[in-house]
């Protein structure tokens, strides 16, 4: 017997998500919000990210709808969790014009938190090119963000867009004609703007690859504080963020993977406080997928989204995420004058995992992850640390063929150091995506 999940149902519960979790317009995402070391507060953070990170038939599910809703909910800590969503839905309006809508919003420990809540309304200038105008709304107008999008778009998953986008296009005009106004007057010096180039491509059937690139300008800020309250300041920053994915079928059975990424942050703070930040990260992760042929068509004929209605049979994934990361930071004018400090972070996470389809409903999997973990901070915090966490990794999936799937993990803490003691629970996640 097979369940059958209504599309109502379905609706409904994007819907209702939406409204329990409401986001404002994105902050310019320029600096990073929290510390460059998450582990602080969660000593197995990146392993909880890579927990929960989405295997290809979850991307290529997200990728091949113009409607869904997904998200990602884990344990980080005894009092944080790790929350993910994104939505993302569209209607026509006629026969040249759509309306789409963008939801994202990522509550974590480190600098990818950020919050979407973007309208956009396209036109189709001809053939496979459209125009379109964004827009974020938000409660406070000086937070408003507008921006153009132009895109070749052949079909759902075969894409390539520009966007450009004004962050905080009002600022300026509010507060110098707002009636709010009492003790502050921040004006934009260099108005920030950000572009954008991403896209979903394919070369035949086997070669499959996503990008997505964007940088700012060097926007700079004057804080003013009319009542004297505070000293006056200007803080300027800027953002470079890259990734690419690509996914080659060199067998029929056999997917070779690898996601790669390179962010980084700049942010200067000069005045009575003057404060220098500069943030760095790559990352890799090479992996391999192998379906053994328990059943199903696995020819080379198969397209990306073929994945999603596998017959029952057994996949193997092995890999490793590669990360470097590096902090700068200096200080001056706060309780010590002329502090410094630099953060070298390098992390090996190894993992295997295997799957077991059922009836194509359901899906069980077994994995291990790993990460080898070096850590050094240089200057008057002077530190370091290297080890190595492990977990087993339990994961049940229910999926509704085209309508969604639903997936519910429980990890096993194989380090007696963490707890004390051996730790049969470890941390929990569960994961959501639905197509309407």
């Amino acid at each position: 017997m097979r369940w059958k999940v209504p599309l109502g149902f379905l609706r409904v519960a994007a819907i209702a998500a939406f409204l329990v979790f409401p986001c404002r317009a994105s902050e310019p995402p320029f600096r990073s919000p929290y510390p460059a070391e998450p582990e602080r507060y969660d000593s197995e953070y990146y392993l909880d990210i890579l927990t929960m990170r989405f295997d290809r038939e979850w991307r290529d599910f997200w990728y091949t709808r113009d409607n869904a809703f997904a998200m990602r909910f884990g344990s980080l800590n005894v009092e944080q969790w790790n929350l993910e969503e994104s939505l993302k839905f569209s209607t026509s309006l006629g026969a040249r014009w759509r309306l789409r809508y963008w939801m994202e919003m990522r509550h974590s420990l480190d600098e990818r938190a950020a919050e979407r809540n973007e309208l956009e309304l396209e036109y189709r200038l001809g053939g496979a090119l459209y125009l379109s105008l964004l827009i974020e709304p938000a409660f406070w107008k000086r937070e408003n963000d507008a921006g153009i999008c132009i895109q070749r778009r052949r079909s759902i998953d075969r894409y390539a867009r520009f966007i450009f986008r004004v962050r905080d296009f009002a600022n300026n005009f509010a507060y110098e004609h707002g009636e709010n106004i009492e003790d502050e007057m921040n004006l934009y010096g260099a108005q920030p703007v950000e572009f954008v180039l991403e896209g979903r491509e394919a070369i035949g059937e086997a070669f499959h690859f996503g990008f997505c690139a964007s940088v700012t300008n060097t926007w700079s800020k004057d804080y003013r504080f009319l009542t004297g309250s505070e000293p006056d300041y200007r803080e300027s920053a800027y953002a470079r963020d890259g990734s690419i994915w690509f996914e080659y079928e060199a067998l029929p059975s056999l997917r070779v993977n690898l996601d790669a990424r390179a962010t980084e942050y700049y942010d200067e703070t000069s005045g009575r406080y003057e404060r220098v930040t500069k943030h760095r990260v790559r990352e890799f992760i090479p992996h391999v997928w192998w379906y053994m042929k328990a059943g199903g068509d696995h020819s080379a004929n198969n397209t990306a989204s073929d994945a999603l209605d596998r017959r029952a049979g057994v996949g193997v994934c092995a890999g490793v995420e590669i990360r470097r990361e590096r902090a700068a930071y200096r200080t001056s004018g706060f309780e010590t004058v002329g502090e410094s400090d630099a953060v070298r972070k390098d992390e090996l996470l190894p993992f295997l995992l295997f799957q077991r389809v059922f009836k194509t409903m359901h899906m069980v999997e077994l994995g291990y992850l790993g990460d080898r973990y070096d850590f050094d901070a240089i200057g008057p915090g002077a530190r370091s640390s290297e080890r190595w966490e492990n977990r087993v990794k339990l994961s049940y999936e229910m999926r509704f063929k085209e309508r969604g799937r639903f997936r519910v993990t429980e990890t096993i803490d194989l380090d007696r150091e963490d707890w004390g003691q051996f730790s049969i629970h470890d941390h929990f996640f569960l994961m959501l995506m639905l197509g309407f």
